[in-house]
């Protein structure tokens, strides 16, 4: 490829743009000890061969919390943040991603790394004033796990998947028939009138003995089950808890910064535009000569760039090259730049058998940022680095004394850390944010720390940053709850029963009464119950329960003139009678263009939608998939 540009490009413009395609986002390819997991991820699924591990597991459950804070804030319930409830959904989607990403790569669907490099550098989130800043993309990365080759590895995976996504997704189209048959179900309304057998307060009024409770309780105790709970103390080592004991010499700082030095200067930027006449004949001559005085006259760079210069990369774009820092150019053409200030022109400048008219656009002068502007950066970063230091030497530790531990009190003194103690939990009722990690529960009710009364591995947490070490101090087991535990909410059981059983035997009744001629308004009015009517409802209609709209539109056309009588207990409780009595479809002459634009968008949209989801089930069924930790996912 870089041959054919250079086969086609003439000019100086030729030289800058294949200068910055080989320019290599270089830290994007170093790795270093602070960004690898000393200890290895357990593998918790395998897709065609492809490895799933706890490391993304983790890494994709701190995302989904970070996308539910950012979309609930503080609204948000805690239970629906706990790994519990999160590591299915989230383990699941890894899996499809997987899958789609398995199909990608037999397709030879990929992007190279200049391509994701050029995207990571325009991301405003690692632009400082405008530009790319390595120093924040990095620290950006590490806070959410990731080091750059990683991270790269992930939005490459990412792209590539969306891609094949919407390469589906994009390619469906309806016909004119399927958006008439959208019409006439989707704008179909219905008329219907019905009456509503109230439970409101009848539960209330229910009598229920002693020995029906008692009845209810032995025939069913097999599910009155207490859940098993355990209190656990724990110590936790976290880097940022380290980091606060670390202390950082001056001259460590200086150190540094003198080996910072090359990386914090920056060169002076020149961006520059030039105008190129070839050859240096009679006719190149004049034409120099012409652009000189026009110059000299005052008229715009620019305008004279596109009518008189040769590039022809550049002359359509006011004769623009781009930035130099003084390595880009050839040296005279470099030398002239030097002695323009912004904004001249130069003299002529014969370069390779062309002339030159340079004009110095912009000039950016760096300074090297001070050793006092750099101190806090530079010691926040060191303290960092010994206390990861520390972290992965002090695990070591932690693993040594905890193993036969009789309690972790000592342990915690040798390593300065606080014993915390927590109060019973069961697994789906654990309150502290610590028992939110399932790999904390998991290790809490496991046969080593329960039955055996040893205390668990070292357990590394959401982040590389943070790990614990747990150990049993109460426990108690499953039991049956005592009738006198379960009075109160069998007895409550018992009476919506009998108040269920009550409004059937009413809706039977008034069902006898319709299928004998007596109409649903006669009725209403004989029992003294209010009749609603809706005329011409949409399938959501303001004032009528959805429950009701939804089993109306399942319902068949009415047969005659007299309707069809149906019946439906909604979820509260409440028992409904209705009479559908007409059945209207939508009317497509009514449609306005925009209308059916719309329709047709969002009609493919949906089959697109359907036939996608069909689609990443075919691709479960084919492949081969295996779950390590059936317990924590909800596959």
């Amino acid at each position: 490829m870089l041959q054919t540009m250079r086969n086609k490009i003439k000019g100086l413009v030729a030289i800058f743009l294949i200068g910055l395609l080989v320019i290599p986002l270089a830290l994007l390819g170093i790795e270093n000890l602070f960004y690898k997991n000393p200890y290895a991820p357990d593998d918790v699924a395998e897709v065609n061969g492809q490895k799933i591990t706890e490391r993304e597991v983790q890494l994709a459950l701190q995302s989904e919390r970070q996308r539910l804070q950012t979309q609930f804030g503080t609204n948000v319930p805690t239970q629906l943040l706990s790994d519990e409830s999160l590591r299915g959904p989230v383990l699941d989607r890894l899996i499809h991603r997987a899958l789609i990403a398995d199909v990608a790569e037999k397709g030879n669907m990929t992007l190279l790394d200049k391509e994701i490099d050029e995207i990571i550098v325009k991301l405003p989130d690692f632009q400082v004033e405008g530009k790319f800043d390595s120093d924040r993309f990095v620290n950006l990365i590490r806070s959410i796990g990731y080091s750059p080759a990683t991270f790269r590895a992930m939005m490459r995976k990412d792209m590539v998947v969306n891609q094949m996504k919407n390469a589906l997704l994009m390619t469906d189209f309806v016909t004119d028939q399927e958006i008439e048959r959208a019409v006439v179900l989707s704008r179909q309304t219905r008329d219907f009138e019905w009456i509503t057998l109230a439970l409101g307060d009848l539960p209330e009024s229910m009598l229920v003995s002693d020995d029906e409770v008692n009845e209810y309780y032995e025939s069913n105790k097999q599910d009155y089950l207490s859940e098993e709970q355990v209190a656990i103390e724990y110590l936790e080592l976290r880097v940022d808890q380290l980091e606060k004991d670390v202390t950082v010499s001056d001259d460590e700082v200086r150190a540094q910064y003198e080996q910072e030095l090359d990386s914090l200067s920056k060169p002076t930027e020149r961006e520059v535009a030039h105008i190129m006449i070839e050859g240096n004949d009679d006719a190149a001559q004049a034409k120099m000569l012409e652009v000189q005085e026009k110059l000299a006259a005052g008229e715009d760079f620019a305008t004279l760039a596109a009518k008189y210069s040769d590039d022809f990369g550049s002359r359509d774009n006011g004769g623009h090259l781009g930035v130099s820092t003084g390595d880009v150019f050839p040296a005279e053409f470099e030398q002239a730049l030097l002695d323009l200030k912004e904004g001249d022109v130069s003299e002529p400048i014969v370069v390779d058998d062309a002339t030159h008219f340079i004009k110095l656009l912009t000039l950016n002068a760096y300074e090297t940022p001070s050793f006092e502007k750099e101190r806090l950066r530079i010691t926040a970063e060191l303290k960092r680095i010994k206390a990861e230091e520390k972290f992965v030497s002090d695990i070591e530790i932690l693993k040594d004394l905890a193993y036969n531990a009789e309690n972790l009190e000592e342990v915690g003194i040798e390593l300065n850390l606080p014993v915390n103690k927590t109060a019973l939990f069961s697994r789906s009722g654990a309150k502290d944010v610590i028992l939110q990690d399932s790999r904390v529960l998991e290790a809490a009710f496991s046969d080593r720390v329960v039955k055996d009364g040893f205390s668990s591995e070292v357990l590394e947490l959401s982040t590389d940053n943070s790990a614990m070490v747990i150990k049993m101090i109460e426990h108690k087991p499953v039991r049956t709850l005592t009738l006198e535990e379960k009075k109160k909410d069998i007895t409550g059981e018992l009476k919506l029963e009998k108040a269920k059983a009550r409004l059937t035997e009413q809706a039977v009744s008034i069902r006898e009464s319709l299928d004998n001629g007596t109409s649903l308004s006669a009725l209403s009015e004989e029992k003294g119950l209010s009749l609603s009517t809706q005329v011409a409802a949409k399938r959501h209609a303001a004032g009528v329960p959805q429950e009701l709209l939804n089993h109306l539109f399942a319902m068949p056309h009415p047969d005659d003139d007299q309707g069809r009588i149906d019946e439906l207990s909604l979820d509260n409780g409440d028992y409904v009678i209705v009479n559908l009595t007409k059945v209207t479809s939508g009317d497509i002459e009514n449609l306005t263009d925009d209308e059916r634009k719309s329709l047709k968008t969002n009609l493919a949209s949906s089959l697109a939608g359907d036939e996608y989801q069909a689609w990443q089930s075919m691709l479960r069924e084919e492949a081969n998939v295996e779950v390590y930790n059936t317990e924590t996912s909800a596959l």
